[in-house]
């Protein structure tokens, strides 16, 4: 990120795919943002399916999306995508699993993939299948948890 910093005082929401929900890598994610002295951050994580996320977009200031692997799973694309038409500031946080969180960019690199529906499917599935040991893992989390 610049010099200046863009995320002082505003509304950010953050886009992230489920599979970090709830997780280390969610919390470390969420650190950066409000280190960046962000005056809300909406998390999709802390609300319900029934909740609007395209009103909670539309609300916001600035919407940082999490690229895991260099990838875009479909549903942060579109959140992405649907921030960019509402005129808001896109922000790039790049992850590569719990350790390896950063650095935040402005807008969307160009050598970032947008995964379609099914390619964001079989890539949750090869994330979570990477960690299947125990189902309570995903739950209650594991050290030894990619995410």
């Amino acid at each position: 990120m610049s010099g200046k910093n863009e995320l002082e005082g505003k509304t950010v929401f953050f886009s992230h795919p489920p599979f970090i929900f709830r997780t280390h890598t969610e919390r470390q994610c969420l650190s950066i943002i409000h280190e960046l002295k962000a005056h809300e951050v909406i998390n999709p994580a802390d609300y319900g399916l029934r909740d609007d996320i395209r009103e909670l977009i539309k609300r916001a200031h600035v919407v940082i999306g999490a690229c895991v692997d260099k990838n875009f799973t479909f549903l942060v694309w579109n959140e992405m995508e649907f921030g960019e038409k509402h005129g808001k500031k896109l922000y790039t946080l790049m992850v590569k699993n719990k350790h390896n969180i950063g650095p935040l960019v402005e807008g969307i690199p160009k050598d970032v993939k947008k995964l379609s529906r099914e390619e964001s499917e079989l890539f949750s599935m090869e994330i979570l299948s990477d960690h299947r040991e125990s189902i309570y893992s995903i739950f209650i989390g594991n050290w030894g948890r990619r995410f």
